[in-house]
Parts: structure tokens; sequence; C-alpha cells
């Protein structure tokens, strides 16, 4: 998950700053439009991934958690 330095603004919004930078596609989002989903794999090791939710949706992308919502 890459942090997004002050002042940029989120791509998905465009009404607030954003915090995070989408895993897939790079769209820089703020709270209000960051999804986040955990993927755990071996003996505990879990990774925090942030998506937008057109990624966050995509079974290609998101095979945990994609397409389970219904959204697009």
């Amino acid at each position: 998950m890459v942090v997004v330095p002050d002042g940029v603004r989120c791509a998905v919004c465009g009404d607030s700053d954003a915090v995070v930078l989408c895993d897939e596609c790079s769209k820089p989002l703020c709270t209000n439009c960051r999804t986040f989903d955990m993927w755990g794999y071996g003996c505990g090791h879990v990774d925090t991934k942030a998506f937008c939710r057109t990624c966050y949706n995509s079974i290609e992308i998101n095979p945990y958690g994609g397409g389970s919502s219904g959204e697009k």
C-alpha cells in the first residue's frame, strides 16, 4: 500500500485529499473512496490491499473479494 503525499486529490470523487494509491491501477484515493481487502497466505501472513471500487470488484484483479458485492 502506497501512501500519497499531501495535496493530491482523490481521482474518484475529486472532493477530498487522497491518502493511498489503488494497489492495481494506482489511482489516488481518499478515505471514502478506498476499499480494503486482506489477502492471507502461508502461515499467518496477511497483506492489506487498498483498491478503488472498480479494481476491488474485478474478479481478475481481486480473486478473494472481486465480484462478490455486485457493484460496478
